[in-house]
Formats: structure tokens, C-alpha cells, sequence
């Protein structure tokens, strides 16, 4: 069977300067279920009938954003955002009589990962899974349920930035280009046509390409790396779909990890919450997709490359080459996080306003 897709490209920017952009390269592995992925991100995103949205707010995870600019995202913003999420939904559910409240307020001066599980445990109850759907979720309207969806994400981005500004200062990287869509398009994931054989318990390497998880819960992987006690055994689940999205791998570790003490702290792990881990489909390790073409970095060390990209705050552009190493297809998003977010407040606030004034009357 002929490769068909060869290549994939990723390119960032300094939104402050226009002539600041950096590529990043990669090679699409030669296997069933990444040119299955590869397919999917064409067709479904790249496609220029198609006009999916990135979700750019939780895009770079980790990021010390080394150029002053107004597009980064720091803790003490998500803080905030996350407790006026947590008021308008806890405001609609009084209003309409939903059985929920959240008695939670971050604060980054006492922000713990035990706040942090908690709060992605209420994103759970509320939203369930994308096979079993809450009851709750169907009574929020659309712009409270963007409210829901925020507890992920910003839960997720906070505990990326914090990991990514110690690794930083310890002279590391704990970043990652977390590639989201909206829409989402998912495909079931096969074990009659392999899909699963392709994933492994193992370190991933620097500028590997991984699978998504495009659903809502955690891995297990996941689960034990945030000691999540919180969290429903239900929530806890191995990848059961392809999509177009992808993250992208640029973690340093420090020197003292050891990769082989780590696995075997996880098979442990799931051994005590009775995981079986000959089972496929539980998807118990990391999926590689694509491994970082270091061409056209020459002899940069890992830290070096990241200097770099640390200076962008932005993605702009994905491509994917064909077997011949020619592009494909392409599409850019020149918009940034701040534009689709602040315009999505708006609308929710504008919501609760006309409410407001109806139920005035």
C-alpha cells in the first residue's frame, strides 16, 4: 500500500511580528491507523468545504511565552474565568431549578491539584460521557453549556501551565500543542482492523506526534498522573475514537525521571484498580502518530528549538504533503484565542441579559 500521506506541518507566530513564524515539520508514520488519522484531518478539517474552528484557548499547554504579548494565558486570568463560569452556570441551575451547585472559588495564591480534580469531577457529573450523556447537560442551554465545557479546559490548561513554568525554570519543557477542533468529527475506533496494536507503554520521545483523546473523562494514564481520587471509575477510559486532532510532544524531562520506574508505578497502579492490562482496548499507553523532522533545525538541542517556539503565541497554519513530500492540502486560521472567546462571552452574557429582561416584563 502506497503512504499517502508523508508529511505534516504545523506552523506558529509572534502575533506582535509578522515576520516571526516557525515550521515545524513532521513524518507521518507508515501505518494503518496514523494514515487513518491523517485522512481524518484532511477530510474533516483541512478540506476547503469544510470550516471547523481550533480551539485556540486551550491550544499551547505549558507555555512560558517568552514575548511580551496580550495573547498569552496566565493562571491568574483562568483563575478568574473559572469562577465566573462556575457563577453563571450555579446562577442558571437556581434560576431553572436544576439540583446542582458548585461551592468552589480559585484563587492562584491557594490553588491546589486537589481543587483542580474536584473541579474537573463537576465538569464530569455534568456533562457525563459522549456515549452516556448527563441528564444535567440537556438542561443548561447552549451558552451555559460553553460555561461546562470551560471547567475542562481550563481546568487541563492550568495544570499544563503550572508544570510548564516549573519545568522552565528548572532549565526543561513540560509544553505541548493540543490540537482541538469545533466541530468535532469522531470514528470509532476498530480492534478488527488493528487500531489498537499502535499503542505502547513507553515515554514518549520529543516532537512525537500523539493521538487525541477526543472525549470527555481522562485516561488512566491521566488519572494516576493527577492522583485523581475524584473521579469516577466511569470517567476513566482508553481512547475510543479517531479524530483529526493531535497533540504535539515537547516535553524535556529532568534528569533524574526514570522512565522504567515510572511504567512500572502505572502497571502497579492498575493493578490495584483491577485495570486488565491485556486488554487492547483500554489503550493503556501512548499512540505516536508522526516524529519531528529535525532537518531544518540542524544541530538545535530540544531546549533550543523551544526558545524559539516560546517566543510564538499563536498557530496558524496546518498542512499535510502527500507521498511525494508535496502539500497537500492547507488551511489557516488567522483569528486568535482572544477573538472566538471574548465573542463567545459576549453572546453568553447577552443571553443572560435579554433572560434578565424577560423575566422582568
Amino acid at each position: 500500500m502506497t503512504q499517502q500521506y508523508k508529511k505534516l506541518k504545523v506552523t506558529l507566530r509572534k502575533t506582535t511580528d509578522k515576520t516571526y513564524v516557525r515550521d515545524l515539520l513532521f513524518d507521518i508514520r507508515d501505518n494503518s491507523l496514523s494514515q487513518k488519522w491523517a485522512k481524518a484531518l484532511h477530510e474533516d478539517y483541512l478540506d476547503k468545504r469544510k470550516y471547523p474552528n481550533i480551539e485556540k484557548q486551550f491550544m499551547l499547554h505549558g507555555w512560558p511565552y517568552l514575548s511580551e504579548t496580550s495573547n498569552q494565558r496566565q493562571v491568574d486570568f483562568m483563575c478568574e474565568e473559572l469562577n465566573f463560569h462556575i457563577h453563571v452556570v450555579n446562577e442558571y441551575a437556581r434560576k431553572k431549578g436544576i439540583p446542582y451547585k458548585i461551592d468552589m472559588h480559585f484563587d492562584e495564591a491557594t490553588l491546589t491539584q486537589e481543587q483542580l480534580n474536584e473541579i474537573h469531577h463537576h465538569f464530569e457529573v455534568l456533562i457525563g460521557q459522549i456515549w452516556n450523556v448527563s441528564n444535567y447537560y440537556p438542561m443548561f442551554d447552549e451558552y451555559h453549556q460553553w460555561s461546562i465545557n470551560n471547567f475542562n479546559w481550563l481546568c487541563h490548561e492550568i495544570e499544563s501551565q503550572l508544570r510548564g513554568l516549573k519545568a522552565y525554570n528548572d532549565d526543561r519543557s513540560s509544553s505541548s500543542i493540543v490540537v482541538c477542533m469545533d466541530p468535532i468529527i469522531r470514528h470509532d475506533m476498530s480492534e478488527s482492523e488493528g487500531d489498537y496494536d499502535f499503542f505502547q507503554m513507553e515515554d514518549l520521545i520529543f516532537g512525537q506526534v500523539r493521538m487525541h483523546y477526543a472525549q470527555t473523562g481522562k485516561t488512566h494514564r491521566e488519572a494516576y498522573h493527577d492522583n485523581d481520587e475524584d473521579i469516577y471509575d466511569s470517567n476513566i477510559s482508553g481512547i475510543r475514537y479517531i479524530s483529526g486532532e493531535f497533540d504535539v510532544h515537547l516535553n524535556i524531562p529532568h534528569p533524574s525521571h526514570s522512565s522504567e520506574k515510572d511504567w512500572a508505578s502505572f502497571r502497579q497502579w492498575l493493578r490495584s484498580k483491577d485495570v486488565d492490562l491485556n486488554d487492547k482496548t483500554l489503550a493503556l499507553g501512548w499512540c505516536v502518530l508522526a516524529d519531528l523532522d529535525r532537518y531544518t533545525w540542524g544541530d538545535k538541542t530540544d531546549l533550543e528549538i523551544m526558545q524559539e517556539l516560546w517566543q510564538c503565541d499563536d498557530l496558524v497554519c496546518i498542512e499535510l504533503h502527500d507521498h511525494t513530500g508535496m502539500p497537500l492540502v492547507s488551511k489557516k486560521w488567522t483569528y486568535t484565542w482572544q477573538d472566538r472567546y471574548f465573542q463567545t462571552k459576549q453572546a453568553l452574557l447577552d443571553s443572560i441579559e435579554e433572560e434578565n429582561r424577560y423575566l422582568d416584563l
